[in-house]
């Protein structure tokens, strides 16, 4: 079952996050992809900030406080992205989190 979410979410990501580039600039169909892309892969945040704080402070602590780290992230990205998807048609279209999307090649 778990596998099954997993690649569900994968596949949301890929198709919605390629519409969001049409959309060049901050306004409402780039804040409303950027809602479904953060909540469908904010579970992505815990082996993102693992792998950082591993990097910054070694194997033990990446374990530990990436892994909590990233399970805070993790909520919080998914709020934000419920709150993006519930207000995408009121105006003030720049993100709330960086990177914008989970997968962003810049971070």
């Amino acid at each position: 079952m778990l596998k099954k979410i997993l690649l569900l979410s994968l596949i949301l990501q890929l198709i919605i996050a390629p519409v969001s580039l049409f959309a060049t600039d901050h306004n409402a169909l780039r804040k409303a992809a950027r809602g479904l892309v953060n909540v469908s892969g904010c579970w992505m945040e815990i082996p993102r900030q693992m792998i950082k704080v591993k990097e910054a402070e070694g194997d033990l602590a990446g374990i530990s406080w990436g892994m909590a780290k990233g399970f805070t992230f993790l909520i919080g990205r998914a709020l934000v992205g419920v709150y993006e998807i519930a207000t995408f048609i009121i105006p003030k279209y720049k993100p709330l989190v960086e990177p914008e999307f989970i997968i962003d090649l810049e971070d």
